[in-house]
């Protein structure tokens, strides 16, 4: 390996080794940050590591998130610095496909060396380094930026898995519907708050003494255990359901959706999940519509009736 065969120096094999285990170490501090902390951790972190003049980072802005920008200078420049440096890579650098480079020296003369590499798999997110060391970067110093970049990909991917895992759960956890997931056999493993109030349940602990055909009135029993199979089969079943409250017993009606999830690798069927509404009220503005209109039609039928009669009293004997 060349960055070893480069390391005769004892100090300096013991300051790379101690740097590597420092990198591996940050995931663990980052599982609580996001974006913007994570790439102010690794710039200052390389920074240091790489013994640069600036170390710079980018994220573009994804569907929720703004743009991102971090650049970190040694504490000897100037504090505008930054600026000035950022103005430069913008101008000249960012957008370029090398990994290494030289950028005009906007503090003197000569130029500074830059050291880049990509974070995750787009093109569009990096980081650059830079030093006016006329030997950088060296390969241990290209080895600390690349695994830097891994690292932080890492952590940037497992962060939006996280977040959009959270978005979900929010998501379920305050809809109105009733939402739950069972086996392949129909033992229930989730179900969210509502769906919980609705069958009148307390937690979520009592679901693992119920079988997804206790949720039901028992005259529909029968009929469910017929399209699970459809499930099973066909990917999904919509359809119309008696529900029955656990502690009250009265029939409710619902509008259910089961659908089968499958594993995202193998396709192989994993669970059923169901997103059903609740019809009851639905039903109850249904009946009291059809009996508006019954009491309707009755009153106009009626009003037909007394206008004949009168109009028979107005109309002259022969």
């Amino acid at each position: 390996m060349p960055w070893v065969e480069s390391l005769t120096d004892p100090q300096e094999l013991r300051r790379c080794i101690r740097d590597l285990v420092a990198l591996s170490t940050l995931p663990a501090i980052w599982t609580s940050y996001n974006p913007q902390q994570i790439a102010d951790s690794i710039a200052a972190a390389l920074l240091s590591m790489l013994a640069a003049d600036f170390v710079y980072i980018t994220l573009p802005s994804g569907k929720r998130e703004p743009i991102i920008e971090v650049i970190h200078v040694r504490t000897t420049m100037a504090s505008d610095a930054g600026k000035t440096i950022l103005t430069v890579l913008r101008d000249v650098w960012l957008g370029r496909s090398e990994q290494t480079g030289d950028i005009a020296n906007p503090f003197g003369e000569g130029v500074i060396r830059v050291a880049a590499a990509p974070i995750g798999f787009r093109g569009d997110a990096v980081i650059v380094a830079g030093s006016q060391q006329r030997n950088f970067p060296t390969d241990v110093q290209r080895l600390l930026l690349s695994i830097g970049a891994t690292g932080t990909t890492i952590a940037l991917q497992r962060w939006n898995a996280e977040t959009e895992e959270e978005r979900f759960v929010s998501l379920v956890d305050r809809s109105s519907d009733f939402v739950g997931v069972a086996s392949l056999d129909g033992t229930p493993h989730y179900l969210n708050p509502a769906g919980l109030k609705l069958v009148g349940l307390a937690t979520i602990e009592e679901l693992s003494r119920l079988h997804v055909l206790d949720f039901l009135m028992p005259e529909d029993r029968a009929r469910a255990r017929e399209k699970w199979p459809t499930v099973m089969r066909m990917g999904r079943w919509r359809g119309e359901l008696v529900f029955r409250h656990f502690k009250t017993g009265m029939p409710m009606p619902f509008l259910v959706d089961w659908f089968r999830i499958d594993h995202p690798r193998t396709r192989e069927p994993m669970n059923i999940a169901t997103m059903s509404r609740d019809l009851t009220a639905q039903r109850r503005s249904e009946g009291e519509l059809r009996h508006f209109n019954e009491r309707l039609e009755q009153r106009v039928v009626e009003r037909t009736a007394e206008l004949a009669e009168a109009n028979d009293s107005r109309r002259p004997a022969l």
